[in-house]
């Protein structure tokens, strides 16, 4: 029997696309890391490399709704060959600046650029998809977005780690971005026949009409939540497996939530659904509030591992019906901005609470309090879920 997701896979070019895509994303999945081990090892200063690091997924978290905005106007496929070029370009500098002991500030401005440049190729994927699917095939659409920037990012590391382990930091991020920047040129490739309405030209006044949008402000809110549970997870974990003694354990329980992410959008897109998108949201939420409550009161690490594995069934579903929601809101002339607008929120959602639980960690000396971060903002999700179920914020 032929399943929703099949039917978007078998569209002309979805397959070029998502292989391409996923390679495209390497760098999604291995750069942060890669960028702070680089510039550790030649500059000696760990805050210099996070300072870099940091200014690559500020930039890319800023870039994202322009770079749709310029997708909307132009096209799927200048703005990603564009960016498949100057964003691996920009990484290797960095490797190349970082050896040479060049100047820092310069070392600043590549992670700037590396992030403004990063390519949109999730935002490009949502609209050429979804477009093709039609609107009884967009839950498997956007699921499929998700699978495969998820497998991107459970591959991108085992990628780097063994380039590392083999050879150095330093070429395993030279390898990463070059595979990024073949995939991501690829992708621009394929997506060049797909149609993108055109936005008529718009005054400075309706520049933010996208944002303006009716109904938009809880979407972005409860994706900003979304993202929060995120950060929040990302600091409890590797707090939890230092206080056990066994840092390397964080690498696999952050790779069981991105294997149940894999799981629920492969589910997610295989049937078809009847029950309204907002609805979907409240129960997935409701999902994540349980699993995190649990993370609060556990000590365990296998525990932990379990709990994680079931809130990605959850927390990928979870954004592909966000997607949905924003999707039924916008005009599809503006989507790419949208989209990118939803990027932004999860970034944003995700750096805030990580920053949080940080400092909550660094006073408390427990995991308890990052993981009580991800529960409070799962909280806030469902209220926001609540909200959304209003007949008057739907089309």
């Amino acid at each position: 029997m032929t399943t929703p997701t099949r039917t978007v896979l078998r569209t002309p070019g979805a397959a070029l696309q998502a292989v391409s895509g996923l390679v495209g994303q390497l760098t999604q999945g291995a750069a942060a890391i890669a960028i702070v081990l680089v510039v550790r090892e030649h500059t000696g200063s760990v805050a210099l490399a996070g300072v870099v690091a940091g200014t690559l997924a500020i930039g890319a978290g800023v870039a994202r709704p322009i770079q749709g905005r310029l997708m909307d106007r132009h096209g799927l496929a200048t703005l990603n060959a564009v960016c498949g070029v100057v964003h691996p370009a920009a990484l290797i500098a960095i490797v190349g600046v970082s050896a040479a002991d060049g100047p820092h500030a310069l070392l600043i401005v590549l992670g700037v650029v590396a992030g403004l440049a990063l390519p949109s190729i999730s935002t490009a994927m949502r609209v050429a998809w979804g477009e093709a699917a039609g609107d009884d095939d967009r839950t498997a659409a956007y699921s499929m977005v998700y699978l495969t920037q998820e497998l991107s990012l459970l591959t991108a590391p085992l990628i780097f780690a063994t380039l590392t382990a083999t050879s150095s930091a330093s070429t395993g991020l030279i390898v990463v971005a070059v595979l990024s920047g073949v995939g991501t040129l690829a992708f621009a490739a394929s997506v060049r026949s797909v149609h993108i309405p055109q936005v008529a030209s718009r005054s400075r006044d309706g520049r933010a009409k996208v944002i303006r949008t009716r109904g938009i402000a809880p979407v972005l809110a409860a994706a900003g939540a979304i993202g929060a549970v995120i950060g929040g997870i990302e600091v409890g974990v590797p707090t939890l497996a230092t206080a056990h003694h066994k840092p390397a354990a964080a690498g696999i329980l952050i790779a069981m939530l991105s294997i149940g992410g894999i799981v629920g959008a492969a589910a997610y897109g295989s049937r078809q659904w009847t029950a309204d998108p907002a609805a979907r949201l409240l129960s997935l939420t409701s999902a994540m509030t349980a699993c995190a409550a649990v993370m609060v009161a556990t000590e365990g690490l296998v525990v932990l591992g379990l709990v994680l594995l079931i809130a990605g069934v959850a927390l990928n579903p979870a954004l592909t019906t966000l997607t949905l929601l924003l999707d039924g809101l916008t005009e599809e002339r503006t989507a790419a901005e949208a989209f990118g607008w939803l990027s932004t929120g999860i970034s944003a959602g995700t750096g805030a609470a990580a920053a949080i639980a940080g400092v909550l960690v660094q006073h408390g000396g427990t995991a308890r309090p990052a993981f009580a971060v991800a529960a409070v903002a799962a909280v806030g999700a469902t209220l926001l879920a609540l909200v959304l179920r209003r007949p008057v914020l739907r089309r």
